[in-house]
Formats: C-alpha cells, structure tokens, sequence
C-alpha cells in the first residue's frame, strides 16, 4: 500500500509539474496562439500574384511622390495610433481602426498588401500590418523587401513576358481567424519574477545599453531582455532571413520556440515587424506596442542599463 501511495504522489506531482509548463508555455490567459498564423509577408512574386489585392503604402511622402503606385492608398503607422504621451505607440480603439480603414474603401474580407521601405525603414510596413490584422483585417501582409522588390519583380514578369498566375491557397483565402498578438505593460510585469516570457529588446544596441534619442523618459532596457536589433533579420540583399537563418539566431540568443516572446522597441513599430517574422515562423510572439515611451514614463516600472 505504501508502495502505491507513493506511486500516486509521484503522479500526481509530475501532473502539476506538467500543468505549469504548459500555462507557461501557453502565455497569459486571453493571448492567442500563433500555431494558425498564415504568414505575415509575402515575397515579392507571391505578392503579385495575390487575387485583386488593395495596396497600402507606407512609405514617406517624398518615395510615394517619386514612385507612385497606381490605385495604392497611402498610410502611416501614426493615423492608426494615440497621439497622447506617453501612450503614442499604443493602437486607436479597434473600431476607429476599422472606420480608418474602411473610410479608405478597403473590406476586413479583402487581400491587403502594405509596402514599405525594406531594409532602408523602420519596419512601418510590419506596424501596419500588425495593426490591421489586429482590427479585424486577417488577409493583410507585407511585400518582403518593400518597394523596391516589388517594382523589380513587376519589371522583371513585364521584360519576361511571365503569364500571370492567381494564388489562391498559401493561407490567403483561408484566413478568417482574428488572432491578438498584442499584451500590455501589466502582463509583462506580472511575469517578469517567473520569467514568464521571453523579451526581445529591438531596438539599436546603444539603446539597449541606456542611450535615450526618442524620446524615452529614462534610458535602459526591461529586465532579462535580450538584444535583438531588427535590422539584423535581414540578409545582404535586404530581404529577410529564412526560417532556419532565423531559428539559428534565435537560439544562440538563448531563446525556445516553445516559450512565448514579447518584443518591444521605442513605439511598438520595429517591434511589430519582429513579431511577425516570428509568428511567420512559427514563434508564439506578442508585441507590446506601448513599449518604451510607456514602460519608461512610468518610475515604478524597472529598467536596466547597460550590456
């Protein structure tokens, strides 16, 4: 009988012990997973051969007046985000977010494509498409390489002559799940003493270290994040890594596929673009869009400095 009681308690121990892996594998309760996620950028010739797509373009004004892209309409991360301080990095209400989108005669059920800068920006195009799929716009993506693979790719089928083809699987058609990949500032305290999470810190190294240049109320970095500076997701020709290239990164920064991520920056931009390379790889990520201009307007909140 002894022999079997301690059996049983041995079980029931190891159930308990499973329980909490899992809770914290899963990420706080209300966070979506991103084991559904359909990717969240498309090379440039997948993207041209996404069904009657509606194209943002999040360039600055100077690129969109030099190389205008016909029937685009032109954004930016700010429209869709507060303007009070220190919650500028923080979305509108989802349904103004919607009404913005709308207003501009764009369907939640339609093929959104937004452009950017590539390699030479902030990640804005990301932003953009974090925030959509966020208000309910699940068929939004990014053109990996932004604008410039883009006018290459669509110079490149003019001169071959290539017959257009329709994508119609690749996730695209078929994804109508509304998926959050957003947390706030309490969630990320919360778990900071059982390291909960994972914390990517995208932004420049010298940031990192404590260098405040926009407009951080103090300087440093959230306890136990790692740098991870989102320029370096992108290989020699400004497109971004592959999967594995990616995975090798990650883990020599000490960080589990199975563990959830949250990335932050200064606003939630570079941020968002680092979220959804991994959610397009198969990482459960969140971005705390608040970020810096919240996290370090707030004395109470920690920070750390330094390397």
């Amino acid at each position: 009988m002894k022999v079997l009681r301690g059996y049983g308690i041995y079980l029931f121990s190891i159930s308990l012990l499973w329980a909490f892996w899992l809770q914290l594998s899963a990420g706080p309760p209300g966070l979506s997973q991103s084991k559904k996620d359909t990717p969240w950028f498309l090379s440039a010739e997948l993207a041209l051969q996404v069904s009657k797509p509606r194209i943002l373009d999040t360039r600055s004004f100077t690129q969109r007046l030099k190389n205008k892209v016909p029937g685009s309409k032109a954004i930016s991360w700010e429209e869709l985000s507060r303007t009070d301080a220190p919650h500028k990095g923080e979305l509108l209400e989802l349904k103004l977010v919607r009404k913005k989108i709308n207003d501009l005669g764009i369907k939640q059920n339609e093929n959104i494509l937004v452009l950017g800068d590539g390699n030479s920006g902030w990640g804005e195009e990301g932003r953009i498409v974090w925030s959509l799929r966020e208000a309910g716009f699940p068929q939004s993506y990014w053109v990996d390489g932004g604008y410039p693979a883009y006018e290459k790719e669509i110079q490149r089928k003019s001169n071959a002559k290539v017959k257009k083809n329709t994508v119609t699987g690749y996730g695209i058609s078929e994804n109508k799940t509304i998926q959050s990949s957003a947390i706030q500032k309490e969630a990320i305290l919360k778990g900071l003493s059982s390291k909960q999470f994972q914390i990517l810190d995208t932004r420049e190294p010298r940031e990192f270290s404590g260098a405040t240049p926009y407009g951080e109320t103090r300087g440093g970095h959230i306890p136990g994040a790692k740098s991870l500076f989102y320029q370096d997701l992108f290989d020699a020709k400004g497109n971004i890594k592959s999967k594995a290239e990616v995975e090798l990164y990650l883990n020599q920064l000490g960080i589990q596929k199975e563990k959830p991520i949250v990335a932050y920056c200064t606003g939630g931009v570079r941020s968002a673009f680092v979220v959804g390379i991994l959610r397009t790889y198969g990482y459960n990520a969140y971005n705390y869009a608040g970020s810096m201009w919240e996290w370090s307007h707030d004395p109470k909140l920690p920070l750390e400095t330094g390397n």
